[in-house]
């Protein structure tokens, strides 16, 4: 396992050698979003560093499974052969916090994806499939000189959508306003002067951002504000109006998981809030249509007043 890093995140080449395995036009068109409250594991069996298998299951020359960093995000890239469609991934933090995605895997098998990490010791697990059982390699990560963010966001979606984009909104700000909304044009690097002027430690920032299919992007928020804030997402790019995806909170160390089917794009998914110092995650679900109101991103006011 080789690791080489950059800004803010690692990069991992893992070698896998075998894979056989196991009305009007802005009004909210939906209120009906099937969500839910937990992340499967793919892999409850299994929760030891290391890697398994079955009969003709996936092989590797992966000798370490441990991987230490200081970085918020790690990219795992190398190649599987012998697995039918996509693999997926599951990490597990030391507070109950998790994370679960999926890992895009090409008809040759190569593979490459970002995912964010926790604070302290964590285990990421990787599963890939085919008719005769799935291949399981789990890896211990340790991220050190951090503390464990109070509000994170990490957002997913299928192969329908294009560009997904994460938002988390001040109380009283607007999506797409710089200085109130913590996405792509103010989050990447560095994020909007939030909470006590001048101190970073309590901005908001965005570590993992994808203009594809798939995702994650991720935001976190260290030593919020006494307030309420608000989680949308747009569909950005020009995917299928069936596209899905999910929304995993992890706030206080408690997960809760939104979901939304049928999404268009330039719409708009109103997840829901965060109440600070309550940690209390209410979801709302809407959809809001923005295509006549789209430069850039969407450009009615919202949250602060959604269309009726």
């Amino acid at each position: 396992m080789n690791i080489s890093t950059g800004f803010g995140s690692a990069i991992i080449a893992l070698t896998v050698l075998t894979a056989c395995s196991s009305s009007d036009d802005n009004e909210p068109v939906s209120d009906t979003i099937p969500q839910a409250d937990v992340i499967t594991d793919p892999a409850p069996l299994f929760d030891a560093p290391g890697e398994y298998g079955c009969e003709n299951c996936p092989d590797s020359d992966a000798e370490n499974f441990s991987i230490a960093t200081s970085d918020t995000a790690l990219n795992f890239s190398s190649s599987v052969l012998g697995a039918v469609g996509d693999g997926e991934f599951y990490i597990l933090g030391d507070d109950g916090s998790a994370i679960s995605g999926v890992i895009p895997t090409s008809s040759t098998g190569s593979f490459d994806f970002t995912t964010p990490v926790f604070c302290g010791v964590q285990i990421i697990k990787c599963v890939w499939s085919n008719e005769a059982g799935s291949y399981v390699l789990i890896t211990e990560i340790t991220r050190d000189d951090c503390t464990n963010a109070e509000i994170q966001l990490t957002l997913n979606w299928d192969d329908i959508g294009a560009d997904y984009e994460l938002h988390l909104i001040k109380q009283g700000g607007r999506i797409n306003d710089n200085d109130t909304d913590c996405t792509w044009t103010s989050c990447i690097g560095a994020g909007p002067d939030w909470g006590l002027a001048g101190d970073t430690s309590d901005n908001p920032l965005k570590d993992v951002d994808d203009t594809g299919s798939f995702g994650p992007e991720n935001i976190f928020l260290n030593n919020p504000e006494n307030e309420t804030y608000t989680v949308m997402v747009e569909h950005w790019g020009s995917g299928g109006a069936e596209s899905a995806g999910n929304l995993i909170f992890n706030v206080a160390g408690e997960t809760t998981l939104a979901e939304v089917t049928n999404l268009p794009s330039h719409f708009v998914w109103n997840v829901g809030t965060i109440e600070w110092p309550s940690a209390t995650v209410v979801l709302d679900g809407r959809i809001i249509d923005c295509t006549a109101d789209w430069s850039g991103g969407c450009t009615l006011d919202l949250p602060g007043n959604p269309p009726n």
